[in-house]
């Protein structure tokens, strides 16, 4: 047995390992939880959003491939797009609604976010991620085909461009 693996090094090792992952995680994951598990920090919420996702608000839909938070498993999801977010569940039908509080990730686009073919970083086929520009964070799933992957990425920089624009403040406007 190798010494490491044992005795005050280890445990101390282990112990600030699993310490320092709690006090993180506590410190930047307060806000809004999920029975799941799923955390929302409060400057991401918008406190008159609505907690239901419409069928009819829903840009894009179906089920990738996702990266997990923490342990970083790769598992599969299903992915609602909508004009102000993007959000997980473990299920999912078309034509349905769904309720944010039944989500296993949200994103939401008031943070400013960058999407990208992600190929090489995961080392994955049909890879791409969404990064929120606040904070660095990287969120990479992988979807079905080229085509779909294509399609994700396109649906969330139309999006990205419609906010800026239309966030872009009055006197900028010539007219």
């Amino acid at each position: 047995s190798s010494p490491f693996l044992s005795g005050p090094f280890f445990a101390r090792a282990a112990m600030a390992a699993i310490f320092g992952s709690i006090k993180d995680k506590v410190t930047s994951l307060v806000g809004q939880s999920a029975p799941n598990g799923a955390a929302v920090p409060d400057d991401e919420m918008d406190p008159g959003a609505p907690q239901h996702i419409l069928s009819k608000d829903i840009v894009k839909e179906g089920w990738v491939t996702k990266q997990s938070r923490n342990i970083k498993d790769w598992r599969r999801r299903y992915v609602i797009l909508t004009p102000d977010c993007i959000a997980t569940f473990k299920d999912g039908a078309q034509g349905r609604n769904y309720s944010l509080k039944d989500a296993t990730e949200l994103v939401f686009f008031n943070s400013a976010l960058a999407v990208k073919s992600a190929e090489q970083e995961t080392g994955k086929d049909n890879a791409f991620c969404v990064q929120r520009t606040k904070d660095g964070r990287y969120f990479y799933f992988v979807a079905a085909g080229q085509q779909d992957k294509e399609e994700w990425i396109g649906a969330i920089g139309k999006l990205m461009v419609r906010r800026t624009v239309m966030m872009e403040p009055e006197e900028d406007c010539p007219y």
